[in-house]
């Protein structure tokens, strides 16, 4: 996730956190900050700067004693949208009765596989700003991981 910010002082301010690695960098201007550990940079100047949170908890940039906002927090549906496949995987997979009624794949399959749709999730409805585009979102990936799991299900019994 990019983020852009303008401060009175040291002009436009880059953040760049990946994702996927948790990595973060810190440009101002053009020049990229020097990294003193995960959390903290030195600016050109000397001064130091400090990362608070991260991609899903909201980032916040500190430099001396003022606060930047980066990153907002996720929202409580983002988090429910994204848990919901996986707490319907781990029941309804886990149950032989449920399973035979519609079959999907539970335990450490469907967990891997739903836990990767719950990140996959969180990681795109946080590009986006809309509401409803958010909720469209968490209901596809969740319904995509659902049915990869309903896939590899059919393909088990068959093979039996």
């Amino acid at each position: 996730m990019n983020v852009t910010i303008e401060h009175p002082k040291y002009g436009k301010i880059s953040y760049d956190e990946n994702a996927w690695t948790g990595r973060k960098t810190i440009v101002v201007g053009i020049r990229p900050c020097t990294k003193l550990n995960r959390r903290t940079f030195r600016l050109e100047d000397g001064t130091v700067a400090r990362i608070r949170g991260n991609f899903l908890s909201g980032s916040t940039l500190l430099i001396g004693d003022e606060e930047f906002p980066l990153t907002p927090r996720v929202k409580w549906y983002e988090v429910v949208l994204a848990v919901l496949p996986f707490i319907f995987d781990v029941v309804w997979g886990n149950v032989v009765e449920l399973v035979a009624i519609f079959p999907i794949v539970g335990g450490a399959i469907g967990g891997l596989i739903c836990g990767a749709g719950m990140f996959l999730s969180l990681y795109f409805m946080r590009k986006v700003k809309v509401w409803w585009q958010k909720v469209l979102i968490g209901l596809l990936v969740g319904a995509a991981a659902i049915l990869i799991c309903y896939a590899i299900a059919v393909i088990i019994l068959a093979a039996a």
